[in-house]
């Protein structure tokens, strides 16, 4: 049977370094970008991306006033040895009983366990109020954990266990030194060594294709959603045609929408809301090092 730890202060090496190895498996479904496998950039995606996360991970219980991070690791047994899932989130400063998750990922082999579902009962056991974004295909799983659709952000859905995101900021580490260290840059060094910088170019072509795929096909699934996600963030909404040709949302104090198609106004209104309730990410005034990540 999997047991479930939450870590508030620092976290073992030998766990970190298993968080490190199941980041690198999991970095499509991880990364923003959706990289797959197949592109030649995926291994630079795997560095980066371990080493954002395991920057996150070493912080844990450091600057807890000023940037909280929190983590939870599913093992999987009670003995603690094998780290077969983690969950990263970030409790907002002011609102401790919210949150961001920013991470989450567990091992192929052990899905459908009721794992995933076990470490956000362990995250609302502190944070109740979890905001997260998710790829389509990954929206069913939240769904059933009682999460709602609230709109989109880039390539991804973005869902919430409330109506609204909380008021208050959640602090992120600043990544760039990832970018300009000697170790990514070795990384992109021998990409292009085993390559060459035309096999690299189309790689770049090719993600950069796919990632707006995947920001058309997330507004296009909020879209799809628009009057749900209204009457959801906003019960009692209602759009009615007030004149021939002209629909307008009504029932929702200080949105005005209006258009000559019922339908349209849905969307309107799921995006103004959505663009104004947007919370905003507070840059930890810590300067990261990236060398130490895994510390």
């Amino acid at each position: 049977m999997h047991k479930i730890v939450t870590y508030t202060d620092s976290v073992p090496g030998t766990v970190s370094a298993q968080i490190g190895q199941l980041t690198q498996q999991n970095v499509t479904e991880l990364s923003m970008l959706g990289v797959p496998p197949s592109n030649a950039f995926y291994p630079q995606y795997q560095y980066t991306l371990s080493t954002e996360i395991l920057m996150y991970v070493s912080r844990v219980g450091k600057l807890d006033e000023e940037a909280p991070v929190r983590l939870v690791v599913a093992f999987a047994d009670e003995a603690q040895r094998s780290v077969i899932g983690f969950v990263l989130y970030l409790p907002v400063i002011k609102d401790r009983k919210a949150c961001g998750l920013t991470y989450m990922a567990v091992a192929s082999e052990h899905r459908r366990k009721g794992i995933a579902r076990d470490m956000m009962a362990a995250v609302a056991a502190e944070c109740p109020h979890i905001e997260l974004t998710c790829f389509i295909n990954k929206v069913p799983v939240y769904e059933s954990m009682g999460f709602h659709v609230i709109g989109y952000k880039d390539t991804q859905i973005v869902l919430n266990n409330r109506t609204d995101p909380s008021p208050g900021a959640m602090a992120v580490l600043w990544t760039d030194p990832i970018y300009k260290s000697p170790e990514f840059m070795q990384v992109q060094g021998k990409l292009v060594q085993k390559h060459g910088m035309k096999v690299m170019r189309d790689a770049e072509r090719k993600l950069n294709r796919l990632i707006d795929e995947l920001k058309r096909k997330a507004e296009q699934f909020v879209s799809a959603r628009a009057e749900q996600i209204v009457e959801y963030r906003r019960p009692g909404a209602t759009v009615v045609q007030v004149s021939p040709g002209l629909f307008e949302l009504q029932g929702v104090d200080g949105i005005d929408c209006q258009s000559s198609n019922e339908r349209e106004v849905w969307i309107q209104a799921a995006h103004f809301i959505d663009k104004r309730n947007e919370p905003e990410l507070r840059v930890a005034r810590e300067l990261c090092n990236p060398g130490s990540a895994a510390d």
